[in-house]
């Protein structure tokens, strides 16, 4: 930057200054520090480079005044020195006047830094850091220095994250963290005006140890060396000391002690004699030893197995519901759009007098299993199993939507339907040659459904004739079929490819019923890509729109894959 010399002579007549003022005002141009100059009236002569920030921070320029509380003190305080803060830097300043009182000159220095390490007393014997606003460490005193090692830090490197405040944070905090085997608690506070946070640090590690073993726990703690001795145990220890066997100076269980290992999870769940105990562990490394505290959770698991029990005898929508509280355990009825579903295997009364007990069980529960999965899948309300009988409703106690719950049901037949096909493998490898075809009938309307019973004993189900009529349909459907109502065709007839068959009579309905043959998803068949084999001993051609006879069809490809399986 050039000497101001014509700005001065706008004020001044520079060919009648002496010699020593001309001097001055060349020395202050160079000076690397603020110094500007001002008439006896305040107002601005000149100033050096190094002062252009703080003559733009007071938004002034040459022949402008300086502000009236900034020339109030350096008036107060001529020939000795002012502190001014000057945005977020703090400056001190030194007034003193030319030799014929033409010009005050003003000398500034920055003792931002020097105020910031007089807040930082090295012999501070608690650690005291400084950081940048983004965490850069740019001074620790020696007291720090255990923590500095700890974290494998220094100066110019990142703090720990958990020690970083936020841009907009403002207010300090306290934040506790380990640093190798000591505790410390660290009081974070930023100062924005100096673009860092100073960070004061207290060694808590004494005071988390004995605050988290006070004897008078009401459960049980005990205490070991690191190698697994016991130490200590209180008095609501003593029924786990007896079930192990130990007393003070004999070693823990190894499946407590194993869990010193860092690798290892600092919660378990033990059994202790008749007692479920969830052990935490706390490795105090400072003291060399660890902390054990210990939980009596004997009821809560009680209460699971009963509740697993219980789950067994409930759709999985209604225990949900009920121990949510959204099913209410009383006698209480609704009247509710639902589309309610009936299976049954056909002849199954005849492949019951073949079967063994034992092997009728595993058949019945290897198909009910199955298919109550699938009904899960999709949404559906198990309501209950009569023998090789399912029967499933959808729109309660939760809906998707009177469409959507016809469409779920839907869906859940064709692929309980697809699901028999590879049941009926398993039975044939277990001996059982007789078929194995399922009959499907589905029906939408208003039924009534809730709670009904007696007030000692519940039932959650639907009742009506929706429900009946659906019963019926799957009586009259034939093996592999799913025949469903026209209430329910309506729904779904934009998504589903249907087959008309016409009315039908149903037994105990006054007036025929029209039924429709559930094929598959609409476009689901066309969509299907032809496939076609020709070569030396193989030969297969498979156009999925126009096969015809698929079970047919089905076992000769099963009899062709045992043969190659066992070329």
């Amino acid at each position: 930057m050039v000497f101001w010399g014509q700005i001065i002579l706008s004020k001044l007549n520079w060919t009648k200054l002496n010699p020593f003022i001309k001097a001055e005002l060349r020395a202050a141009e160079r000076n690397p520090y603020p110094v500007f100059g001002i008439d006896t009236e305040g107002v601005l002569v000149f100033f050096n480079t190094a002062s252009k920030d703080i003559i733009h921070f007071w938004g002034i320029q040459i022949e402008s005044q300086l502000p009236k509380e900034v020339l109030s003190i350096l008036r107060m305080n001529f020939y000795k020195e002012a502190k001014i803060q000057i945005g977020r830097k703090t400056y001190l300043f030194r007034v003193s006047d030319s030799k014929d009182k033409q010009l005050i000159f003003i000398y500034g220095t920055d003792i931002t830094e020097q105020l910031l390490i007089e807040k930082f007393p090295e012999q501070n014997p608690n650690p005291i850091l400084r950081t940048d606003l983004s965490g850069r460490l740019k001074y620790a005193n020696q007291a720090a220095s255990f923590i500095l090692k700890s974290w494998k830090i220094k100066i110019g490197e990142f703090v720990p994250d958990s020690l970083i405040l936020n841009r907009q944070d403002s207010e300090s905090v306290l934040v506790s963290v380990d640093c190798g085997s000591r505790s410390f608690s660290f009081s974070v506070v930023p100062v924005p005006e100096l673009d860092c946070t100073n960070i004061y640090g207290t060694d808590v590690t004494a005071v988390r140890a004995l605050t988290k073993f006070p004897d008078q726990n009401p459960n049980p703690v005990l205490r070991c060396d690191l190698n697994g001795v016991l130490l200590y145990a209180n008095c609501a220890a003593k029924f786990i000391s007896n079930e192990w066997q130990i007393s003070k100076g004999d070693l823990i269980p190894k499946q407590i002690s194993e869990r010193f290992d860092n690798k290892f999870s600092k919660e378990i769940e033990i059994e202790v004699g008749s007692r479920v105990y969830k052990f935490n562990i706390v490795i105090v490394s400072a003291f060399k030893f660890v902390n054990i505290y210990g939980t009596d959770v004997t009821a809560s698991k009680d209460n699971e197995i009963i509740l697993t029990k219980l789950a067994k005898y409930f759709s999985p929508q209604v225990y949900n519901s009920i121990f949510s509280g959204d099913l209410e355990v009383a006698i209480t009825t609704k009247r509710k759009r639902l589309t309610v579903f009936f299976s049954d295997i056909k002849g199954f009364s005849t492949i019951t007098e073949q079967l063994e007990p034992e092997a009728l069980t595993e058949l019945i529960t290897d198909y009910l299993t199955a298919m109550t999965m699938i009904a899960v899948k999709y949404g559906g309300t198990v309501d209950k199993y009569i023998g090789d009988a399912i029967m499933v409703f959808f729109g309660d106690p939760h809906s998707l939507g009177i469409k959507e719950d016809a469409l779920a049901c839907v869906r859940m037949a064709l692929e309980m339907k697809e699901k028999m096909y590879e049941i009926q493998k398993g039975w044939r490898e277990k001996g059982i040659s007789q078929p194995m075809d399922i009959r499907i009938g589905i029906h939408s309307d208003i039924c009534t459904v809730g709670n009904f019973g007696s007030h000692d004993r519940l039932d959650y189900t639907t009742i009506g004739n929706g429900v009946n009529l659906a019963s019926r349909l799957e009586s009259n459907a034939k093996p592999n079929q799913i025949l469903i109502s026209e209430d329910t065709h309506m729904l779904i007839c934009d998504v589903i490819e249907c087959n008309e068959l016409g009315p039908i009579a149903v037994k105990n309905i006054s007036h025929p019923v029209n039924s429709y043959e559930v094929i598959n998803e609409v476009n689901k068949v066309d969509q299907a890509i032809d496939i076609s084999s020709h070569e030396d001993g193989f030969s297969l051609y498979l156009d999925p729109g126009s096969v015809k006879n698929i079970k047919e069809k089905r076992e000769i490809l099963e009899k062709a894959m045992m043969i190659l399986n066992k070329i």
